[in-house]
Order: structure tokens, then sequence, then C-alpha cells
């Protein structure tokens, strides 16, 4: 028994490793085509910006992604390279079984394919049957030469489906063996850009640590302002919970009920069934511009000029064209539009609990209240003009919870 529940493990464990082989696999290739795609943006971004002959922090800034971005991709490449090895060594092994395979069957074809013939005098069908003693003894015999000749038929289709088997086994190394010296060439290529991106960059950054005190200024400037945004969105968020808590509170009350924890949010069924379509779209959300690149991550990470100021983001910086437009990612509700500074204003939207915010701009064309569509423009994203840069602050939240907004749009 215990050996039975072992192999069942066993079992189950190579299906799923099986089926993860295939899931990563594709997985990569989405990632390639994604990275691939943010490369294209950033390098017309960059053709654009690079006008301005003097280097800015934005060029660096999207040089910087471009160069990470760059590095992924080398590794998804590498990646696929190790997958497709993988299955050519299975494939071999499979080639090598079939065909050992085939060659017994063929061992047994001919050894039945002899019988008959050294035996085709005593074995004559009519005189066989014909010498039969009565009519039980000639259904058996009838009944031998059918199942003889089946045996024959059976041994042929298997020979014939093994072999196509094998031709099958043979094409799909041979594809994977074509795919894996394109993906070599590819990733090799990948390499030569990668090395003139690193020149270019530190060319970049020389240029500007030059200016690197005036530099480190501005950022600390910036995030000061940053941090004093947050505060206010922490704040209206705040808000929306305590109002949401105090509503479902009220008609609980009103139902001789006790309302949920006082730590989470409220939601009526509407909400709730929309907070639901919300999470299940994650990884597929569109996003908050028509097309952009991000020029800084989420989360901590060191300036691409200056390794002595650290960047905190609590969300993604997206780098567009000049007039371009801030869209909506998901259908939801406007509960704020604020203007922390005087070329800056933020839209705050709900859905269910999920939060989205979107800064950076000259205009809104929406008022606290609006409903408002996926892929609706929601403003205009201001354009820096000493930077020459375009860009959109970009958060999701989940309550008060700060979430990577890169793992949540379409890749």
């Amino acid at each position: 028994m215990k050996k039975m529940r072992l192999g069942l493990v066993l079992l189950m464990l190579l299906l799923s490793f099986g089926g993860y082989a295939q899931r990563t696999k594709e997985s990569l290739q989405k990632e390639i085509n994604s990275l691939q795609k943010e490369i294209e943006s950033a390098n017309k971004l960059l053709k654009e910006t690079s006008k301005n002959k003097q280097v800015t922090l934005n060029q660096v800034s999207l040089m910087d992604q471009k160069i990470k971005n760059r590095q992924k991709l080398i590794n998804a490449y590498n990646e696929q390279i190790k997958v497709l090895d993988r299955n050519i060594k299975q494939g071999e092994n499979n080639i090598n079984k079939l065909s050992g395979e085939l060659k017994k069957l063929r061992g047994e074809y001919s050894k039945m394919v002899l019988f008959a013939y050294r035996n085709k005098n005593h074995y004559d069908q009519l005189e066989f049957l014909f010498a039969s003693e009565d009519f039980n003894q000639a259904t058996r015999r009838m009944r031998y030469i059918q199942q003889f000749a089946e045996a024959r038929t059976t041994k042929i289709e298997q020979i014939s489906e093994n072999q196509r088997r094998v031709r099958e086994e043979v094409e799909a190394n041979r594809k994977a063996r074509e795919e894996q010296a394109a993906l070599l060439a590819e990733e090799k290529a990948q390499q030569g850009l990668l090395v003139k991106e690193k020149e270019e960059l530190n060319a970049q950054v020389k240029q500007l640590k030059k200016q690197e005190g005036n530099i480190q200024q501005s950022i600390k400037e910036k995030q000061a302002q940053a941090k004093k945004f947050q505060k206010q969105i922490d704040d209206i968020i705040a808000e929306e919970i305590r109002k949401a808590n105090e509503r479902a509170a009220k008609e609980a009350a009103s139902k001789g009920k006790t309302s949920g924890k006082p730590d989470k949010m409220a939601l009526t069924p509407t909400e709730k069934a929309l907070s639901t379509s919300f999470s299940a779209n994650k990884g597929k959300l569109p996003w908050p511009v028509e097309r952009g690149a991000v020029s800084s991550s989420f989360g901590k990470h060191a300036s691409a000029v200056s390794d002595k100021v650290t960047i905190t983001n609590n969300g993604i910086d997206i780098v567009t064209n000049e007039n371009a437009k801030a869209r909506c990612v998901f259908e939801g509700v406007v509960v704020s539009v604020v203007k922390p500074s005087a070329s800056n204003i933020g839209i705050i939207i709900r859905h269910g609990d999920f939060f989205t915010v979107y800064s950076q701009l000259d205009e809104a064309y929406v008022n606290r209240g609006d409903k408002v569509k996926t892929k609706q423009d929601i403003g205009k994203i201001h354009t820096d003009r000493a930077e020459g840069k375009t860009e959109l602050h970009f958060e999701l939240r989940q309550g008060t919870d700060c979430l990577n907004p890169s793992q949540w749009l379409a890749k």
C-alpha cells in the first residue's frame, strides 16, 4: 500500500513537472515579447529626447531601465535555450526508445512471416479446414487462421504507427535545434547591444556627474513632494475605508447584526463583484498610457546617477510622448482629484477595495463621483520642458497596501 502511495506521489510530481516546463516556455515567450515592446518604446522615446543635445536625468533613467530590460531579455533567452535543450534531450531519449521498440516489432513480425512461409504447405487454409474431424474443430481452426491474420495486421499497424512517431520526434527535434540556434544568435546580438548601451550610459552618467550636487538636491526635493502626496493618498483611502465601514455598520445595526472586522474595507455586493473582477485581471490590465516605457520601477532602488540617493517608489513611473493622455486601467469610480503642487494633478479611482492613482497631470477630464470605464482618458500628462520629459506616476493599492503595478499590467 505504501509503495502504491509513493508511486502515485511520484507520478503526480512528474506530471506537474511536465506541465511546469510547458508553462515556463510559454511564459518566457510572453516575457520576451513584453520586454521587446518596452525596449522598442524606450528607443522611440530616447530618439525624441535626444534632440536636446544636453544629457538629462530623464535620458539616463530611460537608458538605465532599458539596460535592465535588455538584461532581463537576455536572461529570458537563456532560459528558453535551456528549456529547448531539455526538450531536445527528451526527444533524443524518445527516439532511442521508439527505435528500440520498432526494432523489436520488426523482429517479431519477421518471425511470424518466416513461420508462415515454412509452414505454408501444412497450413493451406482450405486444406487445413477440410482436414478437420468435426464442425467444432473446423470452427476452432477458422478462428486460429483469423487470429493469426489479425496478429500480422496488428504488427504491421504497430510498425507503421511507431515509424510515424519516430518521424514526428525527429522533426520536432530538428525544429527545436533550429529554434535553439536562432535564440543563441539573438542572445549574442542582444549581448552586443547591451555592451554598447552600457558604454553609452556610462558616458551620459559621466556628463551628469558634473551636476551631481544639483541632481541630488533635485531628487531630494521631488522625494519630499512625493512623500507629501503619499500622505494625501493615504488619508483619502483611509477616509474611503472609514466611510465604507461606517455605512456597513449602520446597515448591520438596522438589521440587528454586527458588521465585519473594522481593519478591512466593507464592500457592497456590487463592490465585491468589482473587486473580484479586478483581481481576476492580474497581469492583464491595460497600461495607463497608450504607449510608453517604465523609467522608474516599484520599490527602493539607487539613482542611476548618484548612489548616494535612494529612490523609494510606491508605484511606477512611465515615460511617454508629449500630449499623451492618462487612461483608466479598469472600470471604477473617481474618489478624488487632488492638486499636490502647481504642476501636478492627481486622480484616485476606486475599484471595489482596489485603488489606482494617476499623477503628474496637467489636466483632469473627470471629477469626484464620476463613473469611469476601462481605457477611458482621464487626464493629460504633464511635460517637463527643462527635462524634455512626459512622465506619468501610477500606483496600485488594495486597501492601504501598495502593490507592484508591473505585476498587474499586461505583458
